[in-house]
């Protein structure tokens, strides 16, 4: 632990940090300069990207890369390559389109025609029905009609309709056999039966250009046309400065857009589809196989081969996305002596669903070597715990706040492949608003949940304003926060080093509701989710895949805990689902001595099995287990002695992560945007111990209390506030001891109101140190009401008399937007990049007359105004306030 802590005193840590470096086709001058930037900020690796460069994988992309490659290596820095022309991953750099047409997508989809009345046999025409219905309104589309002729038809099923467009299983009759020369002719019993004609196209879905996910061949265009060229002119440095790929946003793309609600059975949609596939179907379901196809897509009313079909489709794409894109890939990527990172699209739950997702958070990632997820666009907000998000989509605040981040880091603590590790892409498409006060909030409510590894999003070395999904941190110079930016970096850098090589500690895992939601009626995983992190109850969310196969992943059942990988869980929660899986029932059944709770309700049926005797014996196994109300559900493991730590005093927004490495480590997050969390929290922890305030890089002893045998002790963390525990620590230079900020204003015996009369001056970042005039302010008001359109830097100069040194002395702020440096009689005395605002100054004030010279950097939000309005609005926000305003006071 010693090492440890002297790495984080003389920042010898590792990097963990590789931001987006957006590359367009620059010139060498301003490639080497954004390197130097980065390389500045504390940061020694970066993630290329292609946004879109000109010639990507031709000689102008190999003349660029040389560049940062050479430039890498000077700084013994680390590179990996976004692994497309463009985002999202899947395009191939157009070998698609332009060498393998017969590679691109394929689906399944289908069309109905409705018989009613007939007396007799009855002819359809099921030529025009392999292909979608048009009308007038599709004039403007865009239709490919040459490659609608290469349809296949896949099946023709009768189904008898019961009401409402509900279909019955047990009547259901394949017809496929009596079409010929593109007609079928047939005589039904009598009532009323839809037909389904479902046939294999290229055409209805998403874009034609993209590979097939599900198809092993057209995913290994993507090797042949970025990876492959990539090797051959680095092989030497594959491993060493080259460090590997990153998939952005691969998905399986079988809808256009973001919708974010293609869950198989609820949607019409054409549904991913290969010849692997069609086998892999075929096999699971018999020789009847056409039969069951329209239930993928229409309710039945006896819902039990409905179910099937729905989950066995599913459980079969999935597994082929793992195998074929992210298997793949990652098997290539070891085999040439590199990694394979990135992450797929988890926004609005589509983690488990179709379209722009990849079906299966946990088996999209298989083949990654870290576990990954991205926050972008507001997903996590200071303030907007569980609130649903209104922008260009409706946002599930709950799932952003309480699961995505947890959702990444599960896989990195779970999957030994990933050894540890997970990686997030952040800040990218907030806004000009976000400065390094909401970056500090964003980068502790990941790694407060388990991140370790940052893709800060984005470099550009466009002319500022660059309207691409801004901030940008450097942006050509003009951001006066970018040297808050290279402090909030090294901060991170050093987070990171802590929550890196050591062991998660969490009581409770949470089974993942994939399978649940493909099946039938579900609960949400961020349910029980919330309901834990506000009772600081820690989880992780595991799969029925790794529960199945607990050999592969350094797991066993010990008597009453689940064992995976390190990680040691006294309870599984499994969140309401109207079905389960046979394997689900089995590790239940096995499971004797594990505390397993259903919350709301047990299952009624399992979604991968017809026999009912069958289902009936896996559903006894069930009736063991305790079913808890969600409201319950944290008093409950209370009650079984199923929690980590502890607080005296309830305090909802207060979120922990306990880590094992040589000893105990705990951080603390205050998350709420308002109160002060001061309280007792009970924990596992040993004297000596200290308290890391890791922006200031700074330690301190703290006091740990027993109370009826239990170890306990103090904090005080105001909003935006968090810190690391560390235990038995030996042996470090003599610390001070760890006060609240509370105790230490209360002990000071005098204040003095310095807010009237300031005098200040402005400067745009790229003519600083270049004040202009001197204003005063008798009153502090922001300096936006002056100047509404100013963005830069803010310096303010007053100077006041002491009649003696105190002994201590404190100067808060009252409100700063954002980033602060002050100085006491031209002496630096630190940075403050988020509240609160208070600086130990009693080491650098004097007898007799002081001056104070505050420095403070906003964000380029208000600069908007003077520059165009961007080509698209993502949401809208309020617009901050800048500068120094409210009362100053010093404290002494």
């Amino acid at each position: 632990m010693e090492q440890l802590i002297d790495q984080l005193y003389k920042n010898e840590g590792k990097n963990y940090i590789f931001p987006f470096l957006w590359m367009r086709g620059e010139e060498d001058v301003v490639i080497r300069e954004e390197i130097d930037r980065i390389y500045q900020c504390g940061i020694r690796a970066l993630c290329v990207e292609a946004r879109p460069h000109p010639d990507f994988v031709g000689p102008g992309w190999w003349h660029d890369l040389d560049i940062v490659m050479e430039e890498a290596k000077k700084r013994n820095m680390r590179v990996w390559v976004l692994d497309d022309a463009h985002f999202p991953t899947g395009y191939a750099n157009g070998f698609i389109k332009e060498k393998y047409p017969n590679r691109k997508k394929t689906y399944i989809n289908y069309n109905l025609v409705d018989v009613l009345g007939a007396q007799s046999e009855v002819t359809i025409h099921i030529t025009p029905m392999l292909k979608p219905k048009n009308s007038w309104l599709d004039l403007d589309k865009k239709i490919d009609m040459e490659e609608q002729k290469n349809n296949i038809l896949i099946s023709v099923v009768a189904t008898r309709i019961v009401k409402d467009g509900i279909i019955k299983e047990s009547d259901a009759i394949d017809l496929t056999h009596h079409v010929a020369d593109g007609f079928m002719t047939c005589s039904l019993p009598e009532g009323a039966w839809r037909l389904f004609v479902v046939y294999e196209t290229k055409t209805d879905g998403g874009n034609p250009t993209y590979i097939n996910m599900i198809d092993e061949e057209s995913v290994h265009t993507q090797i042949e046309a970025v990876y492959q060229p990539h090797y051959e002119r680095y092989k030497e440095d594959f491993g060493h400065t080259f460090a590997g790929f990153f998939s952005d946003e691969p998905q399986f793309g079988n809808t256009t857009g973001f919708n974010f609600d293609e869950s198989i059975g609820r949607k019409e949609m054409p549904l991913p589809w290969s010849e692997e596939a069609m086998m892999m179907v075929r096999n699971a379901f018999g020789s009847n196989w056409r039969v069951y196809l329209p239930y993928l897509w229409v309710n039945t009313e006896e819902m039990n081969r409905c179910v099937t079909t729905r989950y066995t489709y599913m459980d079969i794409i999935t597994r082929l996305y793992e195998k074929n894109f992210s298997g793949q890939l990652g098997q290539w990527c070891e085999e040439h002596g590199v990694e394979y990172i990135g992450h797929v699209i988890e926004d609005n739950n589509q983690h488990s669903r179709l379209g722009s997702g990849a079906g299966h958070f946990f088996r999209a990632l298989k083949g990654q070597h870290m576990s990954g997820i991205d926050v972008i666009g507001g997903q996590i907000t200071f303030g907007g715990a569980g609130i649903e998000r209104d922008g260009i989509f409706k946002g599930d605040g709950e799932f952003y706040h309480y699961s995505l981040g947890k959702l990444g880091s599960s896989y990195g603590h779970l999957d030994p492949k990933k050894q540890g590790r997970t990686m997030c892409e952040l800040f990218g498409a907030y806004g000009w608003k976000l400065g390094v006060r909401d970056m500090r909030y964003i980068l502790d409510h990941l790694i407060v949940r388990g991140i370790n590894h940052l893709v800060p999003h984005a470099f550009s070395m466009r002319e500022y304003p660059d309207m691409d999904c801004p901030p940008h941190f450097y942006a050509k110079g003009y951001n006066p926060q970018f040297k808050h930016f290279s402090y909030l970096m090294h901060y991170a850098n050093r987070l990171c080093h802590i929550f890196n090589g050591g062991t998660h500690f969490a009581p409770v895992a949470i089974l993942y509701h994939g399978e649940s939601e493909w099946t039938g009626n579900y609960m949400k995983m961020q349910k029980p989710a919330r309901t834990l992190t506000e009772n600081q109850i820690d989880f992780d969310f595991v799969p029925i895949d790794i529960l199945n196969d607990l050999e592969s992943y350094n797991g066993s059942l010990e008597k009453d805990k689940l064992k995976i990988n390190g990680e040691s869980f006294a309870c599984l929660v499994i969140p309401y689902s109207q079905y389960i899986t046979k394997e689900l029932a089995a590790f239940i059944r096995d499971a004797i001595d594990l505390e397993i709770i259903f919350v709301d309700d047990r299952p009624e049926n399992i979604s991968n099995e017809l026999d009912q005797d069958e289902v009936k014996v896996f559903l006894e196994a069930t009736e063991r287990c305790k079913v808890v109300p969600l409201e319950d559900l944290a008093n409950e493991l209370r009650t079984l002695d199923i929690y980590d730590i502890n607080l005296k005093k309830p305090f909802k927004d207060l979120t922990y992560y306990h880590y094992f490495k040589e000893n105990n480590i705990y951080m603390f997050q205050n998350e709420s945007a308002h109160e002060t969390f001061s309280g007792d929290i009970e924990l596992s922890i040993e004297e000596p111990a200290v308290i890391y305030q890791a922006l200031d890089n700074k330690f301190e002893k703290i006091n740990v209390k027993k109370d009826n045998g239990k170890s306990m002790i103090h904090l005080e963390l105001k909003p935006y506030e968090s810190c690391v525990v560390f235990e038995k620590v030996e042996e470090l230079p003599k610390l001070s001891n760890y006060v609240p900020m509370s105790t230490k204003l209360a002990a000071c015996k005098q204040q003095n109101d310095l807010s009237a009369q300031w005098n200040y001056s402005l400067v745009k970042n790229k003519e600083y140190p270049n004040f202009n005039e001197i204003r005063t302010m008798e009153t502090l008001v922001p300096v936006s009401k002056e100047h509404p359109t100013f963005a830069g830097i803010i310096k303010y100069e007053k100077s006041f008399k002491l009649d003696e040194v105190p002994e201590q002395g404190l100067l808060a702020f009252e409100y700063i937007y954002e980033a602060a440096d002050l100085w006491i009689n031209d002496q630096y005395v630190g940075r403050k990049i988020c509240p609160p605002y208070v600086f130990e100054i009693a080491d650098y004030v004097k007898k007799g007359r002081n001056t104070i010279r505050l420095e403070v950097a906003t964000t380029l939000d208000r600069d908007q105004f003077n520059q165009p309005s961007p080509p698209f609005i993502l949401n809208h926000n309020p617009i901050d306030p800048t500068g120094m305003f409210g009362r100053v006071t010093l404290y002494r």
